[in-house]
């Protein structure tokens, strides 16, 4: 069982800068452990080379390890120093038992820890070789099997964190074909980590080669525990394979334990053990054999980590965190991230559901050689499936709702989902580095090398790339320095590659990336793309302020429009596509208020999808008077809307749509258990036609098709969403219920009602939630 790590106060003395915040550590287990996480920092309270000293009731105050991540930035016209903003606190404790222990963190001034500070175990890394060295054992010996490096360059060593409760560095092996970067981290209680990232530069393939860890040792005993079993290792040997997913450590004299955090999630490899002589074993992790054909696309990584440490520790989770997680109240979060929408107290049906969407957002990230890819939702399936669309920008919301609800599982999502993005989905490529690879061969007329697999394009493309201000978060929430290369890169292309006209409309969505960097940071360049990308679409408005997915001038008349075969060939305004306009046009209200057109395009669009939601609860695809209606994702404009909204509404219809939306979440889950995640069209359902195409011969023009048959005849899909449909739907709910009254939501549709048509004829069952 985890432990929880509770902020309770924050302390202030000297003017309104505070000097010391409190928490109450609950461990995993009683003994020795190692406490390591980012603290939101308030302002002024951690300066410049100032550390941190810990306490509990009746022990000496002991220094901390103190990593600053990010500052809040230094400001001229209010008199503001540079201090910490989000800072990694890293210390060992001894706990006497599970019960909760409270700590004081104080600052200690212009503290600074000795050149020659360390943890206590020796690393030694030399090309693909570590060696380790706890006190008072043999050395063990590591060696990465992987296929061999043709440059004959030496490595570029990288400090990353050095102190004496933690020191974490990277050694960086180029080569034109298996680059790779070994990184160790050790800390004050013992526990050591190795990765090993791999990258593909060899155009020629598409699976990875065979990548392992070696190691040898010297060892009176080495047990195991896995899958429920547990015993000591003889000498003919012992594997343990994860393609199941069942999770496996083993201890070398009952003192050190060995595991691969990951290697469940990835269903690949094993673990394998052979004594070798009197007190004498090797051992080697397989992250994959060649044969296994794990994909790895040119300039994609690969990682296989190992962690090494104190029998009696919390193992570290699947991202190499801390399993001692962190809770912090919505006086800690504000000041950093802006305001959260927060929850009231809850009727039981509605809190039931909230946790129903939490449990959907950690089961709709896939498992296997695509693991932490947040894919999609099913009720049928306790993880993601293989396919998905694979865009980052519903990232930050993962991280808002852990933030909001303190559920660790959604900050493992989140952490996960990036780790995967960092090495599957950018595009690390020379030509135009940095963007985001399409998210489906398949789907975009190549042939793929099967169909076991989501293979990415091997290039950038400008409309996937968005959602990098989730590297800014996962950056301050690990101090890993792939996060913080990930979002340089992904902003580098982006200034340079992203524009909001011709074809790209759609991406005027990430000027919400923008200003959350240009909020989180105080950087104006961030917040001048972010007026770059509007004044680009704004080239693209029509009269009425919407805009189409190309850009050319809205079709006064339309065509019956089914697919998008057919809307392609002609411009008009798309649901899917002009709500982007609302992820981060309201918010640059504030900092340009007298900007041309842009509270009009706001409330044009807000007005555009309240004016389009179907009465079933979601909005119909591709056109608004198409036969389908698409119901798992209604959050996600709903959540739009909430952007308008809040700062230039709530207008009745806005909230009237948003009410709709939610009716039909909260109804449909009361009656099935599911999520209502589609509506076809009546025709299709009926057999009156054999397939959509042959609607073109029934409608000429949208106004021709009369949906009303769909809700008492056409086929209802049930128990699935993508992670649009589901990410937003606590901020959505906070949003209504600081408006209008719970009652309405949970009033029953009437049985004439769309809604109510379509729950008589949805089956009854119990919802299912932890």
């Amino acid at each position: 069982m985890t432990g929880a790590l509770v902020l309770a106060s924050v302390f202030t003395s000297r003017g309104m800068a505070a000097e010391s915040m409190t928490m109450v550590v609950t461990p995993a287990a009683a003994g020795a452990h190692f406490v390591r996480v980012s603290v939101p920092l308030p302002r002024g309270m951690l300066g410049a080379g100032d550390s941190l000293k810990v306490e509990s009731t009746g022990t000496e105050a002991k220094p901390a390890g103190v990593r600053v991540v990010t500052w809040y930035p230094e400001s001229t016209e209010t008199g503001s120093k540079r201090t910490a903003r989000r800072a990694i606190v890293s210390f060992p404790w001894n706990f006497a038992d599970t019960r909760p222990v409270e700590f004081r963190m104080t600052v200690i001034q212009g503290s600074k820890f000795p050149e020659n500070a360390a943890p206590p175990v020796e690393i030694e890394v030399a090309d693909d070789q570590v060696r380790l060295t706890w006190p008072g054992r043999d050395p063990m010996e590591l060696r990465l099997d992987v296929p061999p490096r043709v440059a004959k360059d030496g490595v570029r060593h990288e400090v990353v964190e050095s102190h004496s409760a933690y020191r974490w560095e990277r050694f960086h092996f180029d080569d034109p074909n298996w680059p790779r970067i070994i990184e160790t981290r050790a800390d004050a209680a013992g526990g050591v980590v190795v990765v090993a990232h791999l990258q593909r530069r060899d155009p020629a393939g598409d699976f990875a080669p065979g990548v392992s860890w070696r190691m040898r040792t010297r060892a009176k005993n080495v047990r195991f525990q896995a899958g429920g079993e547990s015993g000591e290792i003889e000498a003919d040997g012992w594997n343990h394979g994860f393609e199941k997913g069942e999770t496996a450590t083993c201890m070398i004299d009952d003192s050190l334990a060995i595991y691969h955090p990951a290697g469940p999630m990835n269903r690949r490899g094993g673990m394998e053990w052979k004594k070798t002589g009197p007190g004498e074993w090797n051992y080697r992790y397989v992250r994959c054999r060649a044969e296994d054909e794990v994909p790895m696309q040119p300039m994609s990584w690969m990682r296989a980590e190992i962690v090494i440490g104190p029998e009696t520790a919390a193992r570290l989770t699947a991202t190499l965190s801390s399993p001692h997680q962190a809770k912090f109240g919505p006086d800690r979060w504000n000041p950093l991230y802006g305001e959260m929408q927060l929850l009231p107290e809850l009727p039981h049906v509605l809190d039931r559901l909230v946790k129903y969407h939490q449990d959907a957002v950690v089961r709709s990230a896939a498992v296997g050689d695509d693991f932490g890819n947040v894919t999609g939702y099913s009720d049928s399936s306790p993880h993601g499936g293989t396919f998905g669309m694979n865009r980052l920008n519903h990232g930050a919301a993962i991280f808002e709702d852990f933030r909001r609800s303190g559920d660790p599982r959604l900050r493992e999502t989140g952490l996960a989902w990036c780790d995967n993005f960092y090495d599957r989905s950018i595009w690390w490529g020379s030509d135009k580095i940095g963007g985001t690879r399409y998210n489906n061969l398949a789907a975009n007329q190549q042939k793929p090398p099967n169909d076991r697999y989501m293979w990415r394009s091997n290039d950038s493309v400008s409309f996937c790339t968005k959602g990098y201000d989730c590297f800014f978060l996962a950056w301050e929430e690990t101090g890993d320095p792939r996060m913080l290369e990930a979002l340089q890169a992904q902003v580098n292309y982006a200034a340079s590659h992203l524009h909001a006209y011709q074809t790209t409309c759609r991406n005027v969505g990430d000027v919400r990336d923008f200003l959350n960097l240009y909020e989180w940071t105080g950087e104006r360049r961030y917040l001048d793309e972010a007026l770059r990308l509007f004044r680009e679409l704004r080239t693209r408005l029509s009269r009425d302020r919407l805009f189409s997915e190309g850009g050319d001038p809205l079709e006064p008349e339309l065509p019956f429009i089914e697919d998008d075969q057919r809307g392609h060939k002609h411009s008009y305004s798309k649901p899917y596509i002009i709500g982007y306009a609302l992820a981060g046009l309201p918010d640059l209200i504030a900092y340009a208020p007298d900007e041309p057109e842009l509270k009009e395009t706001v409330r044009a669009v807000a007005d555009f999808l309240a004016g389009s939601v179907d009465p079933a609860g979601g909005w119909r695809y591709p056109h608004p008077r198409s036969s389908s209606v698409l119901m798992s994702q209604g959050i996600e404009p709903a959540w739009q809307l909430t952007r308008a909204a809040k700062v230039v509404g709530p207008e009745r219809r806005w909230l009237d749509a948003i009410e709709t939306v939610l009716r039909a979440r909260i109804h449909g889950w009361q009656r099935t258990g599911m999520i209502l995640s589609g509506l076809e069209g009546w025709e299709i359902s009926t057999g009156k036609v054999k397939n959509r195409d042959e609607l073109y011969g029934m409608y000429r023009k949208p106004e021709d098709r009369n949906p009303e048959r769909d809700y008492r005849e056409g086929r209802i899909g049930y128990g699935g969403a993508p992670p649009e449909g589901i990410v937003y739907f606590a901020e959505v709910l906070a949003f209504y219920l600081k408006h209008r009254l719970v009652e309405r939501l949970l009033t029953e549709p009437g049985p004439e009602e769309p809604l109510g048509q379509i729950l008589k004829r949805s089956p009854k069952e119990s919802p299912q939630v932890r």
